[in-house]
């Protein structure tokens, strides 16, 4: 059995013999087999006792609290931005649903106007007038009921007559044509009803290769004046330094 080595940019391993078993082999390099093992829990060292604390996270909700920051004090600034923020001098607080009604205003008496505007709008049910709004009529004149129509707008009123040619719709069942069903396919359209042999299938055709007329050719004028891009559209490059 004969060893070999494989050289990478980080560094180099040496990979097994090859088995005569057949089976296959995974080699990891040294990086790869130390980011594959497991993270270490990290300590906290408390005043009282010592807690694990797997990834550097708390136990629980409920931990110990060092001596230290028990018997802190707090500076003038966290005592400042530790009070409540004070309301706005013009803050009025939500109204509440039960509210008091003034003397003044159970006392009040409405005016000529008020009691005018608060009478419902009678309405006329009158079956020949137009009502486009409530109360709102547009009674029709005599002379309109009296008017007698001319030869031109009874033409007008007419319906409109169909074309000579109309058809009604056809219904959804109907009999077929003797002609049609014993009606026989011509040799053209029993060409065209066979489906295609596989003999003229191309198993190695490329859609993606380029015939060498199409390498060699040259582009009109035409079109590499239509190939510049638009100039109100090109955004120039920015000059960066060189370090």
């Amino acid at each position: 059995m004969t060893t070999s080595r494989i050289t990478f940019q980080s560094g180099s391993i040496e990979l097994p013999p090859i088995s005569k078993s057949g089976y296959t082999l995974s080699v990891t390099s040294s990086r790869l087999e130390a980011l594959s093992q497991p993270r270490q829990p990290v300590y906290y060292k408390g005043d009282s006792l010592p807690v694990i604390l797997p990834n550097g996270n708390r136990p629980g909700p409920i931990w110990p609290v060092r001596r230290s920051a028990m018997n802190a004090e707090c500076s003038a600034r966290l005592e400042q931005l530790g009070k409540p923020k004070t309301l706005n001098n013009q803050y009025y607080f939500d109204r509440s649903a039960y509210m008091m009604v003034t003397r003044g205003a159970q006392s009040a008496e409405p005016s000529t106007r008020l009691q005018q505007l608060s009478q419902p709008l009678a309405r006329k049910q009158v079956q020949e007038y137009k009502e486009s709004a409530w109360g709102q009529t547009f009674p029709v004149s005599e002379n309109s009921k009296k008017a007698i129509a001319s030869a031109r707008v009874e033409q007008l009123a007419e319906s409109k007559a169909y074309h000579k040619a109309f058809q009604n719709e056809r219904p959804v069942q109907w009999d077929v044509p003797e002609g049609a069903l014993k009606a026989g396919a011509n040799l053209r359209l029993q060409q065209l009803s066979r489906p295609r042999s596989r003999t003229m299938i191309k198993d190695d055709y490329d859609p993606y290769k380029v015939s060498p007329a199409a390498r060699r050719v040259h582009a009109t004028p035409r079109i590499e004046e239509l190939c510049v891009p638009i100039a109100r559209k090109v955004r120039p490059k920015k000059a960066t330094g060189q370090q």
